[in-house]
């Protein structure tokens, strides 16, 4: 018996020493939903990567909406140090720092200056209405919460003309989810990432055109059609596009804020309405999309009149040389002050001085700003 023992304990020492345990791979998804849930509380999230390179990872992570929530998404760039992943979500203060350090396999030249430039403070977007200039289509519901009746009212719903949804500006897009649940095309959310500092959200789309995330778009470009997706969550009774405004990565109101060439006043959420001059369009109105508000222009505005006086210098002790029609866009050159007059954006002593040499008081225009070009 002792020599049996002793001869098993001989091939025991003869049998090759197990392997370690493996470490398990740091999960990327998971370090994602535990930056999203740091952000929200709410530790759950869809994560689509999208580029990986060296350590580097980009990619889209959408938080659903819940009963009586708005449906959240953002950009990530995570990157691996050792066995952790650091994670930015392009809300945060070092989205800009990573997206500078990473390779331009995962994140391009163009996006990191895209990421990198000043937030315009001026309330005219310089954007178009999502569908085609010289369309008409119905506001279908006015200024509300991108999940409904929370603030900031940052959205509009929108529907008709020929249903196709077109980017409101120049910039790179994003789809930040997609599935099939309308008949079975795909469809889902578009975000569009603007230059001058706006965004611009486009929510239950479908039939999406063919665009790669991260992208340049053009104006007018083609994005989808207005359908009734719900990969965010939410809910829609009919097909339309709701249209939302960030700057930045913040969403704003659309309160005095404006596109197409209309400046949008909020009521009760879907209330309000756009205003065009001094003509009001409350949901259930067609809106024309004039095209974008450039940035030196400004939409005389008689506060319900028909005309606006030029005059040969700045202030009602010069001499009336004509009028301007309400609604009527002009270029502003400078300005200069002078007397001061109310009309429905506030009391004001600026002139406003039109190319050809006349002027009008900006009490009576929507600029979206306090001062357009120099003083004169």
């Amino acid at each position: 018996m002792r020599k049996s023992i002793t001869l098993l304990a001989a091939a025991l020492l003869l049998l090759p020493a197990a392997a370690p345990a493996q470490a398990k791979e740091p999960d990327v998804k998971q370090a994602v939903v535990q930056a999203v849930g740091d952000r929200t509380g709410r530790y759950q999230a869809d994560v689509d990567t999208q580029r990986e390179s060296g350590g580097w990872v980009f990619g889209v992570a959408v938080q659903k909406a819940k009963a009586d929530d708005e449906p959240r998404g953002w950009l990530f760039l995570a990157r691996r140090d050792g066995r952790e992943w650091t994670v930015a979500l392009d809300t945060g203060p070092g989205f800009a720092s990573l997206a500078q350090a990473a390779p331009e396999a995962v994140f391009s030249a163009d996006e990191k200056q895209l990421f990198t430039i000043r937030i315009q403070a001026g309330n005219n977007t310089e954007l178009r209405l999502p569908f085609a200039v010289g369309q008409t289509w119905t506001l279908t519901g006015g200024p509300h919460g991108w999940g409904g009746s929370e603030s900031p009212f940052s959205s509009v719903d929108l529907a008709g003309g020929d249903g196709i949804v077109r980017a409101a500006g120049g910039g790179n897009v994003y789809t930040m989810c997609a599935d099939s649940s309308n008949g079975g095309t795909p469809g889902g959310w578009r975000r569009v990432y603007h230059p001058n500092g706006y965004t611009t959200d486009y929510y239950h789309l479908w039939n999406l055109t063919s665009l790669g995330n991260g992208a340049g778009i053009g104006v007018g470009q083609a994005l989808g059609n207005i359908g009734k997706n719900l990969c965010g969550g939410g809910a829609a009774s009919g097909p339309h596009v709701h249209f939302g405004i960030l700057s930045g990565t913040t969403r704003v109101a659309w309160h005095w804020r404006s596109a197409g060439q209309w400046v949008f006043w909020q009521g009760a959420a879907y209330g309000g309405y756009a205003l065009h001059g001094s003509r009001q369009v409350f949901p259930g109105g067609g809106l024309f999309n004039y095209g974008a508000l450039a940035a030196n222009q400004g939409i005389v505005d008689a506060n319900g009149g028909t005309t606006v006086n030029r005059r040969s210098g700045p202030g009602t002790g010069f001499g009336i040389v004509g009028t301007l029609t309400d609604g009527q866009v002009v270029t502003i050159s400078c300005w200069r002050s002078g007397t001061s007059h109310a009309g429905r954006w506030g009391t004001t002593a600026v002139w406003n001085r039109l190319p050809d040499g006349t002027w009008f008081s900006d009490a009576f225009a929507y600029t979206g700003v306090n001062t357009i070009g120099p003083n004169c």
